[in-house]
């Protein structure tokens, strides 16, 4: 925390850390995908075969994708809106910020590295943009802040509503434990975040923890951690502009969550919204192997899975998983790698030249 950099520092590609080995990326990429291929066969196989799954994708009624595809561009949009207010209106506009989300959170999630290649585009265009370091770390950071809290809040609330009213797929002891346990530790977390004396704290602990390189005295991580806290919360701001970056974490994540339904209609895999919601939960925390990329194979088993325990049969579920997972992974990606282009060449083509002075 001692040696953060000040704000007018700007970002020096020479300072990144080394690429990993190809060889190691590819090894991983391989046995994810291995890994991924063989959750996608034990649930085809569940289904009834190769000939079921294909026959229940011929069946998917294909008009019910296009509110699918809106409100899964409207996810990106929200997020892209939230990316804009925290780095700041003048700086991105909101389809430079959107493309940027597009790359983070579309392309970079499907790339090797997940999602360290993502990161480092954004801050690249977010330096083309005149931001220096601190803001970009903090404009990145609160922005995936934002969305795992939001993600833990939606899905603790919706499993305290299913175990109310439904059924659970497993034992339900853990879940009655693990959401209120996430309510808590997301309320105490909060307001350790709100006071200065925290980061202040934390700066002394990890600055004493560096014994690699020389340490500033306390008073200086103290005096570091202190003006790192300032410069959050002034990204923040008050409680009324965080409630609306929470609102638009929030937005963005029902509108993905929309996708997903929708998505299972198109398939005829009818069920409600909050079992939508738990099936994209669960898939979203099995994305986490770091072996796969984007979760692979295994987000297209457990959305089947969890949908099947609520009735619909394991092949409609498996053609709402697949579909779903076109709109809201591939689809995006592809959009990432043309945002990728086309904001790049945004920085080279160059400005128009001023008219001689009279």
């Amino acid at each position: 925390m001692a040696d953060l950099p000040s704000r007018d520092d700007p970002i020096n590609p020479a300072e990144a850390p080394p690429a990993p080995v190809r060889w190691r990326r590819a090894l991983r990429f391989g046995l994810g995908l291995a890994l991924g291929g063989a959750a996608i066969w034990v649930v085809v196989s569940a289904s009834g075969g190769i000939s079921d799954a294909l026959d229940a994708l011929r069946q998917v009624d294909w008009w019910w994708l296009l509110p699918a595809a809106l409100f899964e561009g409207l996810a990106y949009f929200l997020s892209g809106l939230r990316l804009r207010r925290l780095a700041g209106p003048p700086a991105v506009s909101p389809a430079a910020a959107t493309g940027i989300e597009l790359v983070v959170n579309g392309l970079g999630l499907l790339t090797p590295a997940s999602p360290a290649e993502g990161l480092a585009f954004g801050a690249s265009e977010l330096s083309r943009r005149g931001l220096d370091r601190r803001h970009i770390g903090l404009t990145l950071g609160f922005s995936q802040w934002f969305s795992l809290r939001v993600f833990l809040l939606v899905n603790a609330l919706n499993l305290v509503w299913i175990l109310a009213t439904r059924d659970f797929p497993v034992d339900s002891t853990w879940p009655l434990i693990a959401a209120p346990l996430i309510l808590g530790v997301l309320a105490v977390t909060a307001f350790l975040a709100s006071r200065p004396s925290t980061m202040e704290r934390l700066a002394v602990i990890v600055g004493a923890a560096r014994f690699w390189k020389p340490r500033p005295d306390r008073d200086e991580r103290r005096a570091s951690g202190a003006q790192f806290h300032a410069d959050a919360m002034e990204m923040v701001g008050p409680p009324r502009r965080r409630i609306v970056l929470m609102g638009l974490s929030v937005g963005s994540m029902l509108t993905d969550i929309a996708c997903l339904y929708f998505a299972l209609i198109a398939a005829h895999a009818h069920v409600g919204f909050d079992i939508a919601l738990l099936a994209a939960g669960a898939a979203a925390a099995s994305a986490l192997i770091p072996l796969l990329p984007g979760g692979l194979g295994v987000v297209e088993a457990i959305i089947p899975a969890v949908v099947h325990w609520y009735g619909p049969p394991v092949s409609a579920a498996f053609a709402g998983a697949v579909v779903y997972r076109g709109l809201g992974t591939f689809l995006p990606a592809a959009a990432g790698a043309v945002a990728v282009v086309a904001l790049r060449a945004r920085h080279r083509t160059p400005s128009p030249a001023a008219p001689p002075p009279p």
